[in-house]
């Protein structure tokens, strides 16, 4: 008997042909195996990547592999992996580059923020690249097994059997995503990346693009209802008051707050001109949270009654007290959202300026203001990109003098990273340094604050990037300037170790004529959120002592006692 004879007789459907189900048990335990080789192979690449294997699982994924050999459908199993492989392909790479598996809610971002995702993705390819090894080898070789060895003549009950098989493994998780909430689809370190990605692919499915919730349902505040916070007159003569909010500054990467490397020589030379430099914590860990926030002076988590009023928002405060408005970023309009653009009256983005900004970078922010005509009285916000990943594309026009610390391809990645971000906050540095210049310009009282949206992740514990509640997120500066004003102004950054953006946006709303004055404030603790204002969100509190201590990460809407304290972990303040 020939090769192929053989090979026919063993796949001869039968229902007690014991040879057909040895050799029809093998392909369904070959190709489960594969659909669980890309953690593995991956694991040859990062340390990132912690799946184990799970007994559970594998026997469900079994399951559901022996429904897509019994479908009898080429067509119908094609469409499957192309599905599962699409899935893994976006897990694997999130989990290669930021260090930690995707859920729903940064799931979300990729689709929102896909411009800066794809930015990122192309820069740094090179790293990530494996990936697509990690995930095409095996999905091909389960998908060359189905077309050679799989039988369109199965049993019509055979058929039906198969469907259900792969109908439940596909349709439980968004089912009980419509009664279970995010906490139930947070992904595990530990599972297999199909695991993870059939859950967080499953609850963005329903609460995201069915329901339309993961941004628009409103969350409650922690504990009961808080009362809006009350806002009084406040004596001010300032005639220009101005907020830098610089993507992804992180203080522990300048050298003006302690950083080994001199990353900010002309912010440390603005110092001997009195520029207060201090730790800050975040609002939060997304540049679309954190800017509402800040512009609203919100301090607890859930507070949207108060955001979606406008009744504490600074560029209110301007306009009531006479200031022309200003909004000039080099990131999309979409920023404006929720940060009170009826009372701007200036409002200059990429999008207006698209040519400029794509040839003159961070850089076009300074020749705008350089073309300003400034009134008597000016409130100007400044969103810069200038420290936002991929870093090294930001100083790429004058490499000769800010990529001081090597970072070419020939270097690890956690150096190439460090030092590309470390060249970005020195490029940065030297932008300030000419925006404070037309600042100074500016006759009469006036105060500028510098600070980051949210920290950054630089491969601590292996992770990357931001959108996650690590104390390096939430670590930002507050650098506050004040000219030709009362020492007594500028008492109240000098005297904080650390400021919160609340408590930052509160002196901003000082100087514009307002006091913001929450029922609720409790002196020394202070609230990060998660990446969203809406919908599912979380949120971790955070202590002053001789670190700042962070809680463990909390749904919004849970109550968390603020005696006794069990810190998690600790960011020390140099």
């Amino acid at each position: 008997m020939t090769t192929n004879e053989s090979l026919t007789l063993t796949l001869r459907p039968g229902m007690w042909n014991w040879r057909y189900l040895a050799a029809r048990g093998a392909l369904v335990l070959l190709t489960t195996s594969l659909l669980m080789l890309d953690d593995w192979i991956q694991q040859w690449f990062t340390v990132a990547n912690q799946a184990d294997f799970e007994l559970n699982y594998f026997l469900a994924l079994l399951a559901f592999c022996l429904g897509l050999w019994l479908s009898g459908s080429k067509v119908f199993v094609s469409c499957i992996l192309v599905l599962l492989a699409g899935m893994e392909l976006v897990q694997l790479s999130h989990i290669s580059y930021a260090g930690r598996p995707l859920d729903p809610v940064v799931l979300a971002s990729l689709f929102s923020e896909f411009g800066d995702v794809r930015e990122v993705a192309l820069a740094d390819f090179g790293d990530h690249v494996h990936v697509l090894f990690a995930v095409l080898v095996p999905y091909l070789a389960a998908w060359w097994l189905f077309m050679t060895y799989m039988r369109s003549d199965v049993r019509r009950w055979q058929r039906a059997l198969g469907v259900m098989l792969v109908a439940a493994g596909l349709l439980s998780k968004p089912y009980r995503a419509t009664y279970r909430d995010l906490n139930s689809f947070l992904p595990g370190p530990t599972r297999s990346g199909l695991h993870n990605s059939l859950n967080t692919f499953s609850f963005f499915l329903v609460h995201n693009v069915v329901r339309g919730s993961l941004h628009a349902a409103p969350a409650p505040a922690p504990g009961a209802a808080a009362a809006l916070p009350e806002v009084a007159p406040f004596p001010s003569q300032a005639q220009h008051v101005w907020l830098f909010v610089a993507d992804s500054l992180r203080s522990e990467h300048l050298g003006i707050m302690g950083y080994e490397r001199d990353t900010t020589p002309n912010l440390a030379r603005r110092m001997e001109q009195g520029l207060v430099a201090r730790h800050g914590v975040a609002a939060a860990v997304s540049t679309a949270a954190s800017m509402p926030l800040i512009m609203n002076a919100v301090r607890e988590p859930g507070q949207l009654d108060q955001i979606r009023g406008l009744s504490t928002n600074l560029f209110k405060f301007a306009k009531e007290a006479g200031f022309t408005t200003y909004w000039i970023s080099s990131q999309e309009s979409k920023l404006l959202n929720d940060v009170g653009s009826r009372y701007v009256d200036v409002s200059i983005t990429r999008e207006d300026e698209p040519a400029r900004f794509r040839r003159q970078g961070d850089e076009a922010l300074l020749s705008l203001l350089q073309e300003q005509e400034w009134p008597r009285k000016t409130f100007v916000v400044v969103l810069l990109r200038s420290a936002h990943a991929p870093y090294e594309a930001n100083y790429a026009h004058a490499r000769d003098r800010y990529a001081r610390w090597p970072d070419g391809h020939d270097q690890p990645r956690a150096v190439r990273q460090r030092n590309a971000y470390d060249n970005s906050v020195l490029y940065l540095d030297a932008l300030l340094d000419r925006m404070l210049d037309e600042f100074d310009s500016l006759p009469g009282q006036r105060h500028l604050v510098v600070t980051g949206d949210h920290g950054q992740l630089l491969g601590a514990r292996g992770m990357w990037g931001h959108n996650v509640l690590e104390p390096e997120v939430a670590d930002v500066p507050v650098l506050s300037w004040s000219r030709e004003a009362p020492e007594a102004v500028s008492a109240p950054m000098r005297q904080e170790r650390w400021i919160s953006h609340f408590e930052m946006s509160r002196w901003l709303a000082n100087r514009l004529g307002s006091d913001v004055r929450p029922p609720s404030a409790i002196d020394g603790v202070h609230y990060v959120q998660g990446k969203n204002l809406y919908g599912a969100n979380t949120f971790r509190e955070v202590h002053e002592g001789v670190s700042l201590e962070f809680s463990d990460v909390l749904p919004v809407g849970h109550s968390l006692p603020v005696r006794p304290y069990n810190p998690v972990r600790s960011l020390v303040a140099r």
